[in-house]
């Protein structure tokens, strides 16, 4: 699954999880936790062919921090955003490009006064990467 590559490429390199206080979530965040981040998959784009391959994908990364975080989620949020923006091959398995969507981060405050920023990639994956 494209997440567990994504989840693997960040943590492996240390952006997330280990020692950063920062713990990394797949299609879910905990509520209780103020310093996480969290990638969920999204609608994507239409099937390439009738086989409904898909080589165009979406995702979304989200970042949040206590309620007076700012400067720390911004940073974090930036880190995350520079490893994957542009990133291919050489750090993603079978993705031919990962870009963002918009540039700068989508800033919100949840009903708890918490920082959170998201920004959504769009991924071109390589035709060999597909499962028949």
């Amino acid at each position: 699954m494209f997440l567990d590559d994504v989840y693997n490429y960040l943590t492996s390199y240390g952006y997330v999880n280990g020692n950063t206080g920062w713990p990394l979530y797949e299609g879910y965040m905990p509520d209780d936790q103020d310093l996480t981040v969290a990638i969920y998959e999204t609608g994507g784009y239409p099937a390439d062919t009738l086989m409904r391959e898909n080589q165009r994908i979406t995702f979304q990364l989200r970042v949040r921090g206590s309620r007076r975080d700012y400067a720390r989620v911004r940073q974090k949020w930036q880190d995350l955003f520079n490893a994957l923006q542009d990133a291919d091959d050489t750090l993603l398995q079978g993705v031919a490009l990962c870009q963002a969507m918009h540039y700068g981060p989508l800033a919100f405050t949840d009903d708890k006064g918490r920082v959170n920023m998201t920004v959504n990639f769009r991924v071109t994956r390589q035709p060999a990467t597909i499962a028949r």
